[in-house]
């Protein structure tokens, strides 16, 4: 290795927004979709399938980077479409806000656009992955102070399974890791904000991406 490897290098970093591992992670696009209904933006909501994964919650479009997608984007879109049931000409997509990394091990990356719809009756909602679409304005989130609580995450190098078999993921002691890699390390507390609508919670990274989404849009002006 020399100074001009070390030049080249340089013009690589320059302006980089590169993940570490990002192969290791779950990788996922969601769309925050706006609706313009009665001079007033909303956001748009979808109330989750009861038998999918995070069945019964409450999200926005998204899911998980396929093969055949060209960008983070386009899956972004891609799942709104099938979601929403909504022609890609009716989704303006306004930019990206920003990486999500999820305390599970994911990473989304989150775009905001706007629904050229007059009325959500416009939707069409693929019934297996979508109960029913809702909206709410986006000013009563700018009003309405979320609760918050918190849950402990745990690095576990083994686990107990149905049938009360241990399984070692990592074998600390044969490694010769300090003591502490012996068994469950960390238990670091990690806060959740939680939004009451409708009857219903919406909390974790949806709740998450609402407040990133209503510091960076000025309403007032």
């Amino acid at each position: 290795m020399n100074k001009e490897h070390i030049n080249k290098l340089k013009e690589k970093l320059k302006n980089t927004t590169n993940i570490i591992s990002r192969e290791k992670y779950f990788n996922a696009a969601v769309l925050i979709p706006l609706v313009f209904i009665k001079d007033e933006y909303h956001f748009l909501f979808e109330k989750r399938a009861k038998n999918i994964r995070q069945g019964s919650e409450i999200s926005f479009p998204g899911g998980g980077f396929e093969k055949g997608d060209k960008s983070f984007l386009g899956t972004a879109i891609r799942e709104t479409k099938e979601e929403l049931g909504i022609e890609e000409d009716k989704i303006d997509v306004i930019g990206k806000i920003g990486s999500y990394i999820g305390r599970q091990g994911i990473i989304v990356e989150v775009y905001i656009g706007e629904l050229k719809i007059n009325d959500i009756n416009e939707l069409n909602p693929e019934v297996t992955e979508v109960d029913y679409v809702f909206t709410v304005p986006i000013d009563y989130f700018k009003t309405q102070e979320p609760k918050k609580y918190s849950v402990r995450l745990e690095q576990q190098p083994y686990y107990t399974d149905e049938k009360g078999n241990v399984i070692n993921l990592l074998p600390s002691k044969e490694l010769g890791l300090p003591q502490k890699y012996h068994e469950p390390w960390g238990g670091k507390s990690v806060e959740f904000d939680f939004y009451r609508v409708n009857n219903e919670w919406i909390w974790g990274m949806t709740a998450d991406m609402i407040k990133e989404a209503i510091q960076l849009i000025d309403i007032e002006k």
